[in-house]
Formats: structure tokens, sequence, C-alpha cells
């Protein structure tokens, strides 16, 4: 039975509502959502789009923007209806992209989208690229020194996630690849209105790697080893590089390849680890706690708009967006778009939640730790 523990007003003032405190569970469901909206599909053709992640306005939550990798092309932003904003064209290649909220630069505050890009040597910028996102325009502008950040050792980037610490404050962005290398970097202000990065540590899994996230608040990294599982590592430059498994592929359907990760943040430490399980076009939900127990399997359906499939990156947030998401949103990349290049579809995290999961609007993502 779910209840009402506190309402207040949600959204940019960050204050939100709880929906069941700790709901009754007796065996893992699977919920059955239609997506309310989706972007307009990718410029190229084929295996183009691939991570989306999500900017929550500072001041009106229905401003807020999905961006979107095209990893035959650039970086573009989304309105949340899934009508286009911008396409960044100083983004050759992206593959992954995230946000990281309140880096100091120059003495302003300012937000960032950071993405790991795969252009060729000969051909454009490979490495990681940052840019600022101005809250007036909802444009991104470059910001990064010299162009890009050198990564890997000059080798293709695959996954990017980024960490802000609780800790110190301190900003990084995690990189992964096919060899199963990760790599952690922080980001500073490198003077003139440009943010550098440098190497902190590295470590690796048995095999390739793509997706990974960060918990900003607990201070985990989660990889996944697309035919393998997911690992679980502290996110801090000086933790140990001994990891723990959260999930093994074949355990509660989780199928290879294990693709995009994603953290849904609740109050207390509570919230969800959720995981692309491309192989049989799912998405197993975990505790975001403790041990990260199995809780259920989102299984899309196709409505008004199309199903969904071959999922690479995905993202969620509880915080409230424009008015059919104003209790969260879970976004996911669409490798097999009806009558169209791939694109992203968005669900309204409360036709997941059913009386299963928690909603929690308390939007936290400028109060870290």
């Amino acid at each position: 039975m779910r209840h009402v523990r506190f309402i207040c007003l949600a959204g940019a003032l960050g204050i939100g509502l709880v929906t069941g405190s700790r709901p009754a569970r007796l065996e893992p469901v699977t919920a059955r959502p239609e997506a309310r909206a989706q972007t307009a599909p990718v410029p190229h053709r084929g295996d183009a789009a691939d991570d989306p992640a999500v900017w929550i306005h500072p001041r009106d939550p229905g401003l807020s923007l999905v961006l979107g990798t095209d990893k035959q092309g650039g970086l573009h932003s989304y309105n949340m209806d899934g009508s286009e904003q911008q396409v960044v064209a100083d983004a050759p290649r992206p593959n992954n992209v995230d946000v990281l909220y309140g880096f100091k630069l120059e003495g302003r505050t300012v937000d960032l989208a950071v993405a790991s890009l795969q252009a060729s040597k000969k051909r454009g910028t490979r490495g990681v690229k940052v840019w600022a996102i101005d809250a007036t325009t909802r444009r991104l502008s470059d910001v990064t020194q010299g162009g890009s950040i050198r990564v890997l050792g000059g080798k293709k980037p695959y996954g990017l996630c980024g960490y802000r610490s609780a800790r110190t404050g301190g900003f990084y962005v995690f990189l992964t690849d096919e060899r199963g290398r990760v790599e952690q970097y922080e980001l500073t202000d490198a003077g003139g209105g440009r943010i550098a990065g440098a190497p902190v540590r590295s470590f690796a899994v048995g095999s390739t790697a793509e997706g990974c996230v960060a918990d900003n608040e607990l201070g985990f990294l989660y990889v996944a080893e697309e035919r393998a599982g997911i690992w679980k590592f502290g996110a801090e430059p000086d933790a140990s590089t001994a990891a723990s498994r959260v999930a093994q592929v074949g355990e509660n359907g989780l199928t290879a390849d294990v693709e995009g990760l994603a953290i849904y943040y609740a109050t207390s430490g509570r919230g969800y680890l959720i995981a692309s399980s491309q192989g049989n076009n799912t998405y197993k939900v975990y505790e975001r706690a403790g041990a990260n127990r199995y809780v259920l399997t989102i299984d899309p359906k196709g409505a008004h708009i199309d199903d969904v499939s071959d999922t690479d990156g995905i993202e969620v947030t509880s915080c409230a967006t424009s008015r059919p998401f104003a209790q969260g949103v879970f976004i996911v990349q669409d490798g097999e778009n009806a009558g169209g290049n791939q694109n992203f579809k968005l669900y309204a995290w409360e036709d997941i939640a059913g009386a299963s999961l928690l909603i929690d609007t308390t939007c936290r993502v400028r109060r870290p730790g």
C-alpha cells in the first residue's frame, strides 16, 4: 500500500515528495511502462545514437534538457518533449555523456556536460570534451583546455561517467574501454575560462567495459563489464581498486551485453541502480544501498510510441522536469526506432514504480552529499 510521507514544493527548489517509505514486496515483478515522449531521431543511420543524460534547470524544471550522443556525428540537446534544442558542432563522434553540477570556474558556478569522443587520430578529436551549460540560453559552449583531454594513452574511449565527491568537493570523470581499462581524471579550473583534466588512478575489469555510473552521495563507482556483469568500486581517487560483484550475467535474467548504468537517488541513501540488459531488451533494477539486492525488471511495451530494443545508454532522475515527468523520468536509447534513425525514449518514473518502487522527487543534484 502506498502512502505519502510528506509533500512540499518540487523541482528547482530541490524539495519534493516521497511516496512509500518502504514498499511492501513479496517477490520480484516486471514493470511494463509505455513511453510518454521520444526525441527526434539522430541524423546518422545505423548504430549512431548511444547515451543520454539529463540536465535539470536550476529555476524552471520544465526547461530541463535531455543530452544525447550521435556517435557518428555530434552531441545533441533536446527539450523534454523530445524536440531538438541544439546540435553541438564541436563534438566529433561522442559516445557517452554525463552532467556535473556546481563546478567553480573563474569565480562563477557552472554546470558541465562531459563526453567521451571516439574520433580517429587522423580525423577529429579523441578523448574527453567539457562544455559549460548556460541556464539562460540553455546552450552548451566548449570550455576544454586545448580542445580535448587526452585519456587512455590516446586510445579510443568507450564509456564515461562523472563523479562529484561529497567528501572533498572534487570533480572527476571515469573512462572505460574495449580492453576493460578504467581511468579516473580530476577536472580543475585551468584559468582563462578553461577546464583541464589530470589522471589520478587506473584499474581494470576482465574484458570490454562501457557503461559506468558513480554515486555522488555514497561514493561508489559501478562498471558494466559487457559479457560478465556489474562491478562496484570505491569512487574516491584514494580508494582501493578491489571490486565486489553486484550482478553476474545469467542472474535474474541479466543478459549480455550489459550496457548503460544509471542511479535513481532517494533520501537517506535509498534508491536504485539500473542496468541495460541489452541481450533481452530489458532493464534490471537493484537496490542502491547495501549489497545491491535485485528488485525488479523493467520491460517497456509499445503503444502510440514504439517499443525499445538493443539499448546502449540509459539515464534516470528523481527530479521533476516537465509536466509529463513531474515525478521523475527514465530515458533509454532505442536501437531500432520504428520508421526512422535511432533515438531516445522517455518514460515517467511513476509508470515504472507502481506499488513496487519508491517515488521520491526530492531533487538533490546541486546539493552533494
